[in-house]
Order: structure tokens, then C-alpha cells, then sequence
């Protein structure tokens, strides 16, 4: 079969791809194996023999599935779930921001947050252009804010 490492490194390529929208973190190790096969598949003898390629994808595949998913998996770690860090205070939840567009609860507005502004909705009430919010949750990228008393002195 000629040129059959190029099949092999475009199915490794794809897989090591197809991970990143799927979870589980498995077929990049398919992947491995296949880009692996492509390397093999370079010696002549293993190049002529189709049934030789899916022994060694399969084999390839499944050893570095059981040897390297673990080494892997501590380098490929997110920080998202780290004990202790606070999701809320990074999405700003508590804090104090500046309405610039009026917010209402059916039509949103826009605040100023962190330096740049961001789409905003109000649970009871509409908050005019002008006054401060307290931000009380993140919805992807928009925030639910309410509004701040004339009595807090919340800061920035």
C-alpha cells in the first residue's frame, strides 16, 4: 500500500483533534497510536501489510492508553477545579460596577467592569444609565446585576 503513512498521520492528526471537542480524554491516545503507525509504516516490510498496521495501531493504541493517560492527564490539567479557588470571585460576583446603558429585567443593558463593558439584565428592577449595580451572578457572558441602595458604600 503506497503512501500509507499519510492515511496514518492524518487518522492520529484528526484524533488528537476529535479530543478536544470531545471529553474523556481517550482518543488522543488513538491518535498517538496511529501517528506511531505512520512512523512504522515508513520500514517496507510493515508498509506491504495492511493486517500488520491495524495490529500495530491497536496494540500502539491501547498501551498508551494504559501507560501514559495518567502522566498526561497531570499535564494536561485544567484550573477550573482546583480546590479552594473561588469561581465566584473571579466571575465577579460581589463586586460593585457602573451602569452605562439602563439595565431592565426584560431588556439588557450594559455595564462597566473591569475595565471594558458587558451585557447586563436586572432580576426586580430596571437600573438606569448613570448609577451603580452590585453584580450577583455570571450568565456565560452576560451578568445579572441589582441595584445598590442610595445607603451602601460598596467599593469598586
Amino acid at each position: 500500500m503506497q503512501n500509507s503513512w499519510i492515511t496514518w498521520a492524518v487518522i492520529g492528526i484528526a484524533c488528537i483533534g476529535l479530543e478536544m471537542l470531545l471529553p474523556g480524554f481517550v482518543i488522543f491516545f488513538f491518535g498517538l497510536g496511529a501517528l506511531a503507525t505512520a512512523v512504522l509504516t515508513l520500514i517496507p516490510a510493515v508498509d506491504s501489510q495492511v493486517w500488520l498496521q491495524i495490529l500495530l495501531f491497536s496494540g500502539l493504541s491501547v498501551l498508551s492508553l494504559v501507560f501514559l493517560r495518567r502522566r498526561f492527564t497531570r499535564v494536561f490539567e485544567g484550573t477550573l477545579f482546583i480546590p479552594g479557588k473561588s469561581v465566584a470571585a473571579e466571575d465577579g460576583v460581589g463586586s460593585t460596577c457602573d451602569v452605562v446603558e439602563t439595565v431592565g429585567t426584560v431588556k439588557e443593558g450594559r455595564i462597566r467592569f473591569r475595565g471594558t463593558t458587558w451585557n447586563a439584565r436586572s432580576r426586580d428592577a430596571d437600573i438606569l444609565a448613570g448609577s451603580r449595580a452590585r453584580i450577583v451572578e455570571r450568565d456565560g457572558m452576560m451578568y445579572i446585576v441589582e441595584s445598590l441602595g442610595s445607603g451602601d458604600n460598596a467599593q469598586k
